[in-house]
């Protein structure tokens, strides 16, 4: 879900309190993906998941082990991918197909998933294959929670939810995840 750096307590103010979260500040979809996977396959008896995708632009990459890159990353792999490789098209092939491959390997495990989403989205066609094959193409998005930091500031510190937008983004999970899972 999410990982809640924001929060000045973490783990008793985000959703997922007492529950495993596996989420870890500037995870990529990419690294995401890989992780909830990695869990359940150490950890067979897990009931449920709610899965957060993150804004497409972060990716991942390999070397001495994975890491996560952003735009704003400072290294000369970040500068390169991001000067010569990246686009929105391909930022969001990327986000459908991790969907696609969770939603795929989740198919036997009850689950949820939302998302962050980012304005330049909107310049990218909607023809995505990934996008086509899962029943989530619409799924909800922290802007549909709490709107955006321009719009609703009084959800947001730093860029991020805050309390108040951790407490909507809560209300929401209440309403989908089942009751048993979280009383």
């Amino acid at each position: 879900m999410t990982w809640g750096d924001e929060l000045e307590n973490r783990l008793q103010d985000r959703f997922s309190r007492s529950h495993p979260n596996i989420a870890e500040c500037g995870m990529s979809n990419d690294m995401m993906v890989m992780k909830t996977i990695e869990y359940i396959e150490q950890n067979p008896d897990v009931e449920y998941v709610v899965a957060q995708f993150i804004v497409p632009r972060r990716i991942m990459y390999y070397k001495n082990g994975w890491k996560n890159i952003t735009p704003w990353t400072k290294t000369t792999e970040a500068r390169v991918f991001y000067k010569y490789l990246d686009s929105q098209e391909s930022r969001m092939i990327n986000l459908w197909k991790n969907v696609y491959i969770l939603d795929q390997y989740l198919s036997d495990i009850p689950h949820y998933f939302f998302r962050a989403s980012e304005a330049s989205e909107k310049t990218v066609s909607d023809d995505c294959i990934f996008k086509k094959l899962v029943p989530w193409s619409d799924m909800v998005t922290l802007r549909d929670l709490i709107g955006t930091p321009e719009t609703h500031p009084k959800h947001y510190v730093t860029g991020h939810p805050n309390k108040l937008g951790h407490e909507l983004i809560a209300q929401h999970l209440q309403g989908v995840v089942p009751n048993s899972l979280y009383h």
